[in-house]
């Protein structure tokens, strides 16, 4: 990754030019090759996704629905969990763009690995290839969730507050524009390619894609960030962490509107599975509910892009909530639909659900992210992110509890608890305060990097 130190931004003080502005001459650069970034990876996940295709691959090595409850927490577990202690080792770092890149590329090297497994041994041994992919899965979905902080403050200190709001839509449109057309090729693979080499055909189109992402992010010119924190030891700032929580309401707030939100893991590797056993679907519509989710999340993102940048977050985060609680609702009416003789209206209309929650996701990742960069203190950014992040990292376990339930009640009494307890989620995100009404909180001085000081470490 390129990086940039402009010397005005040595030592500066609060007034210093810092983030990339109009007169940013890398600004343009930077803002399409992020783009690039995250267009390629949202494509790719259409290959790969924790609430389609990995609960279906696994259904084909195991009939545990615990296990394949699990399979679909992994991912998004996988993603929560480290953010916090990867927050507290970059916090004092200028440049985070190099462990993005590092990191990246291991984690491509493990979905070769896991197409491997896949390749030798599902077919044939399938409780080996399970126990195998299993490891390497988690391996793989930690690594990305490394990436989630220096990530966002790679973009953070680049770009300004004003186009990140258009730069996170674009990344979503885009992507999920191609996402829309690669989940139909995902139908045709799984439908025509034998088994496993049509996992296999997925694992490495998600190979090229991320690879494709990692690749453009390389390229992107990093701002330093100017205002940063001393290193601290890891208990003196793991004992710091309430306070985040208690002396900013606005940051508690928001959290609890998201832990609702994060209910839908309870429900969603569990819509395929209720689609196909109950409601007749074959495995080639898995890729048509991937097309539904990637252009709900098209949707979702191309206005969330558009509020957040010329309104704020509030009614952002407000529209994500809303949208998520509306799939599990959708599949609970579409089953009561087919449960009434209605068994052709339930198939037809049974992709809204993914339409849903994909709007939900797409705008979540937009209006949430914002909305945490808008309320937290400069030096303290990274983690506030990290622990925003972390805290739903017992939410994703809910995917191997509504299997549980699931075998125990039903699958509409998991997607039942799902909508409940989102719909009081849209009631509190009622209650938000918009931040940029509020101004920023206030900056303090830099501190100073060392002459000689070795960038991104």
């Amino acid at each position: 990754m390129r990086l940039s130190e402009p010397a005005a931004s040595r030592g500066a003080g609060p007034s210093a030019p810092r983030a990339a502005g109009a007169d940013d001459p890398s600004l343009k650069r930077n803002l399409t090759l992020l783009t690039l970034d995250g267009t390629f990876f949202t494509a790719g996940c259409a290959f790969y996704d924790s609430g389609t295709v990995i609960p279906a691959l696994v259904s084909t090595l195991t009939d545990s629905r615990f296990l394949i409850g699990l399979s679909s927490s992994v991912r998004n577990l996988g993603w929560f969990l480290p953010q916090l202690v990867v927050a507290h080792l970059i916090e004092h770092m200028r440049f985070k763009g190099r462990l993005v890149v590092v990191n990246s590329l291991l984690h491509r090297a493990g979905l070769l690995v896991m197409a491997s497994i896949l390749y030798f041994y599902a077919a044939t041994r399938p409780a080996l290839a399970l126990a195998l992919f299993f490891p390497v899965f988690i391996l793989a979905s930690l690594s990305e969730g490394v990436n989630g902080v220096p990530w966002t403050e790679a973009v953070a200190n680049t770009i300004p507050p004003d186009r990140r709001g258009r730069l996170f839509a674009n990344q979503q449109v885009f992507g999920c524009s191609l996402a829309v057309l690669n989940g139909f090729l995902v139908r045709l693979v799984l439908k025509t390619a034998p088994y496993p080499n049509s996992y296999v055909i997925l694992f490495l189109c998600t190979f090229v894609w991320f690879l494709g992402s990692i690749v453009a992010f390389m390229g992107v010119r990093e701002k330093p960030a100017v205002h940063v924190r001393p290193r601290a030891g890891l208990a003196s700032y793991l004992r710091s962490l309430p306070g985040a929580w208690r002396t900013n309401p606005r940051f508690a707030a928001v959290m609890v509107v998201r832990f609702c939100q994060a209910f839908i893991f309870l429900s969603l590797p569990f819509f395929v599975l209720h689609a196909r056993q109950n409601l007749g679907a074959d495995i080639g519509t898995v890729g048509l509910y991937v097309s539904a989710q990637m252009l709900g999340s098209l949707a979702g993102s191309a206005l969330a892009g558009r509020v957040s940048d010329r309104t704020g977050n509030r009614l952002v985060v407000i529209g994500s909530v809303l949208a998520t609680c509306l799939a599990p609702a959708a599949a609970l009416a579409l089953s009561l639909a087919h449960t009434l003789g209605a068994e052709g209206l339930a198939s037809l209309l049974f992709p809204l659900v993914y339409l849903f929650m994909g709007a939900g996701f797409g705008a979540g990742y937009i209006g949430f992210t914002n909305y945490i960069i808008d309320i937290a203190p400069v030096t303290e950014r990274p983690t506030f992110i990290g622990l925003s992040n972390t805290l739903q990292a017992p939410f994703a376990l809910l995917s191997a509890v509504g299997g549980a339930l699931a075998s125990w009640l039903g699958y509409e009494a998991v997607f039942g608890v799902s909508a409940v307890i989102g719909l009081a989620g849209v009631v509190l995100s009622l209650r938000l305060v918009e931040p940029r009404a509020l101004g920023r909180p206030s900056l303090p001085p830099a501190v100073p990097v060392p002459s000689g000081a070795v960038r991104g470490k």
